[in-house]
C-alpha cells in the first residue's frame, strides 16, 4: 500500500510551513442516534460519513494500481479527518484565529510541494494532490478543509512567534509543543465519542482505530484491553 506521508503532526518546519499530511474512550457516553461520532455536542452524521466515504472510494479508482484502500479502513480514515477538522476549528475559535482564502490556498500549495518532494525521493513522480489525498484516506472534495486545517496551524505558530514562522530549531520545537498541548486541551474539553461500529478514537495516533474483535477471538483467558491512547494525554 502506498501512503506518501502528508499528515505530519508538527506545527511548523524550520523556515517553512509544516506538512499537514502526517472499546470507546474512557468515560464514554452513548453516541447520539444517527451519529458516526460526536465532538462535544455536535454530530458527525452517518450519512455525512457514508457520503464522504463514497467520494473517497470513487476518487481512489484511478489509483487502484498503486493505492490500496480497504472497505473496512476507508470509513475510519474519513471519520478521522472529519474529527480532526472539527477539533482544529474549535482550536481556532478558542485562540481567536481567522484565516482567509489566500492563506488556505498557500497552505495547500505548501502541502503539495513538500509531499511531492517526499514522493519523488521514494521514486514516485508526477503525483497529484488528489492522489496524495486518496493515499491518506482524505476525500479530495475536502482538500480545501485540509488547507484550512493547515493554515490555522501556521497562523497559531506565527502568533506565538511575533507574526512570523520561527526559524531556529529551539523555537520550532517549543511552538510545536505548545500547539500540540493546545489541541490536546481542545480534545479534552470537546470530548470525542466514536460510534463503536467504526472503532474508537486513539489520541496518540490522532485517528479512529479498530477495536478488538471479542466475538471471534480464540478461546482462553480474556486479556485486559489496552487503554493506551484512548484519552488525551494532557
Amino acid at each position: 500500500m502506498r501512503r506518501t506521508p502528508i499528515r505530519a503532526a508538527t506545527a511548523v518546519k524550520a523556515a517553512v510551513v509544516a506538512a499537514a499530511f502526517g472499546g470507546l474512550i474512557a468515560g464514554c457516553a452513548p453516541v447520539q442516534m444517527g451519529a458516526a461520532a460526536t465532538v462535544g455536542s455536535r454530530r458527525i452524521t452517518t450519512s455525512q460519513l457514508d457520503s464522504e466515504t463514497s467520494v473517497l472510494a470513487q476518487a481512489a479508482k484511478p489509483y487502484s494500481a498503486v493505492v490500496q484502500l480497504t472497505a473496512a479502513q476507508m470509513p475510519k480514515d474519513v471519520l478521522s479527518w472529519l474529527i480532526r477538522f472539527q477539533i482544529r476549528e474549535d482550536l481556532a475559535t478558542s485562540e481567536h484565529i481567522a484565516v482567509n482564502g489566500g492563506q488556505i490556498q498557500q497552505a495547500l500549495a505548501d502541502i503539495y510541494q513538500q509531499a511531492a518532494a517526499q514522493a519523488q525521493q521514494q521514486g514516485i513522480s508526477n503525483v497529484t494532490l488528489d492522489e496524495l489525498a486518496v493515499a491518506n484516506g482524505l476525500p479530495p472534495d475536502l482538500l480545501t478543509e485540509l488547507g484550512r486545517y493547515q493554515a490555522i496551524e501556521i497562523s497559531y505558530a506565527e502568533q506565538r512567534n511575533g507574526g512570523k514562522l520561527p526559524t531556529s530549531n529551539t523555537a520550532v520545537t517549543a511552538i510545536t509543543q505548545q500547539f500540540s498541548t493546545a489541541e490536546c486541551h481542545v480534545y479534552k474539553s470537546e470530548t470525542v465519542h466514536v460510534n463503536p461500529q467504526y472503532g474508537a478514537m486513539n489520541y496518540t495516533q490522532d485517528s479512529v482505530v479498530a477495536t478488538p474483535d471479542v466475538l471471534s477471538r480464540a478461546e482462553g483467558p480474556v486479556s485486559k484491553a489496552s487503554t493506551s491512547g484512548l484519552s488525551p494525554s494532557c
